[in-house]
């Protein structure tokens, strides 16, 4: 694999992380707003759902950095 053809794959798949997330918020968004309950959700104490969106990112980045470290390191 060359590295311009490496970098459209990475793109490629950068995108589909960002469409994916973008669906996601859309989706729950659209959902929040059709339940249409006065109440609110507290998410401030809740560990997991802080973890969620603290290693979820991390995962993300370490799975695209992993492959361009090889690529570039490797002889």
């Amino acid at each position: 694999m060359t590295e311009l053809s490496f970098r459209w794959a990475l793109m490629m798949v950068c995108l589909v992380i960002l469409g994916a997330s973008f669906i996601a918020l859309l989706w729950a968004s659209w959902q929040h707003h059709r339940a249409g309950s006065p109440e609110r959700l507290n998410f401030h104490s809740s560990l997991a759902v802080e973890m969620a969106w603290t290693v979820a990112p991390c995962v993300i980045v370490l799975l695209l950095v992993w492959p361009t470290a090889r690529m570039f390191w490797t002889p």
